[in-house]
């Protein structure tokens, strides 16, 4: 993919926003869990509590092995400025409260609209307090690192965004295949590395959401 680094606001949250929330929260959860008080509660009310937790605790674990492995989530949403397609890839572990791995996130408009991004979520990216451009290099396989000037803000409150500015989504699409890998670097320090797989069904999705 080839990316210009220029032009327009930081793009949508919206794909980071909708997989936190489809999957219950899970970045969250990968910190210590507080549990609520059980000592004011009626013995029915502990034992609902108790379930409820269970219940939670079994979608979290499932999550958890979904997300290690890696995992793909495709959405399509009516904006203010048209069609916006969004496929999401997600790939860490609890081990080391989520440091490992991260999110990449392609979005970008239906055409005749040419903006469309490819955004890096993790919690090694920098995370300052209001959006700035920084330099950074990105290296896709093999392939000669390129050093751009980026969006760089603070998502939540644990993760770092990296925003590329893609020349439209089918630019992007010209660039995905099917197994990919990413190594995001600031002055030579590795910052986030991710990859992908099994990307060609999300990949063909984009596509059909892009005409």
């Amino acid at each position: 993919m080839l990316y210009d680094g220029n032009g327009c606001s930081p793009p949508y949250e919206y794909s980071m926003d909708d997989w936190i929330r489809e999957k219950n929260d899970y970045l969250d959860s990968l910190g210590p869990k507080e549990r609520a008080p059980t000592y004011s509660l009626t013995p029915e009310e502990v034992e609902n509590l108790k379930k409820l937790q269970a219940e939670k605790d079994a979608r979290d674990a499932r999550i958890a092995q979904e997300v290690a492995k890696g995992i793909w989530f495709f959405a399509s949403s009516a904006t203010p400025e048209g069609k916006l397609c969004t496929a999401s890839f997600a790939k860490m572990t609890s081990q080391d409260n989520g440091k490992s791995g991260g999110i990449v996130s392609i979005m970008g408009f239906q055409r005749p609209k040419p903006d469309a991004w490819l955004i890096f979520y993790g919690t090694g990216l920098p995370q300052p307090k209001k959006v700035k451009k920084i330099k950074i290099s990105l290296q896709q396989d093999d392939e000669p690192a390129q050093t751009v000037q980026v969006f760089n803000y603070k998502y939540q409150a644990r993760a770092g965004a990296i925003a590329f500015s893609v020349p439209g989504l089918t630019a992007a699409l010209d660039g995905m295949r099917d197994k990919q890998s990413f190594k995001l670097s600031i002055d030579g320090n590795i910052a986030l590395a991710l990859q992908w797989a099994d990307a060609a069904p999300v990949i063909e999705q984009l596509r059909q959401c892009a005409k």
